[in-house]
Order: structure tokens, then sequence, then C-alpha cells
């Protein structure tokens, strides 16, 4: 099943989101255990728990050793911020669920993603933003921002 994220579909992007987790579980010394039998929301929840958990006791100062660079720790945090909120919404909505979101939350994260993803992050990690009406929710804003196509906003 195609997701918005473009070429994954929805096993794919699980694989990719549980992947990303665990990279930033690596990067702070954890090992995060794959449970592949286990309901998405299980696998994902139980990784980001275990990576959550690592980081608060670690915090957020100095950088963290990503494998293909070093990267400060805050944004390392902001990039998962990003990846759980924006791969729920693919997921949700490849699958026919809608995905509720406190309008605080989106704006939070919409603002740690205009931090974060650079010009020269498109094209690579991240499609080109994308238009959508400036009334739009904070979490369409996002969405269009990280490059997905908002259908009806």
């Amino acid at each position: 099943m195609a997701t918005p994220c473009e070429d994954f579909t929805v096993d794919a992007l699980l694989d990719h989101l549980f992947g990303s987790i665990a990279s930033i579980g690596k990067a702070l010394d954890v090992t995060v255990a794959d449970q592949p039998s286990a309901t998405p929301e299980a696998r994902i929840a139980d990784a980001a728990q275990t990576t959550l958990e690592a980081f608060r006791a670690r915090g957020t100062e100095g950088a963290l050793d990503m494998g293909f660079a070093e990267l400060p720790a805050t944004l390392v945090a902001n990039i998962l911020n990003l990846e759980l909120l924006v791969h729920a919404w693919d997921f949700a909505t490849a699958t026919g669920q809608e995905l509720s979101v406190s309008p605080a939350l989106s704006d939070y994260v919409l603002g740690l993603a205009r931090n974060t993803i650079s010009p020269q992050m498109r094209g690579k990690s991240f499609a080109a933003e994308t238009l959508v009406d400036e009334s739009a929710a904070s979490m369409g804003r996002l969405v269009a921002f990280t490059g997905r196509q908002v259908a009806g906003l």
C-alpha cells in the first residue's frame, strides 16, 4: 500500500521509521530491540520508548555520532520529533485513518522542521515544500513543508 511519503509502501515506511529510531538509539548507546511480529503501533512505541528514555537520561547537550556525521544532540532530538509526527500522518493517510493532533504540538514540530530542514536537504531527505493555504491547520502546513501533497488543504 502506497503512502504520502514518496517511494515508500506502508511496510517500507514502518521499517524506515523503526530504523531511524534505532539509529538514534544507537547514537545514544542503547540497543533498540526490533519486534517485527508486533503490531506496527507496538513496534514503534517500544522502539521510541527505549530511545526517548536514553535521550532523557543523556540530555541534549553536545553532539551525537550518527555514523554519517556528528550532529548536535538538539538537532537529533528535532529529527526524532519530525520522524514520529510526520510519519504518523503518513501512516494515517495511507490507511484511511484520521490523525488527531493538538495544534500546539503540530505548531511546535512545524517550528522544529523550519529550523531543521535546510534547502540542501530538499531532493535528498525531503521533497520540495508543497503549497497549502495560509489558513491551513498547522498539521497540514507541517506535512506540506516536508514535501507531501495535502488533499483538501
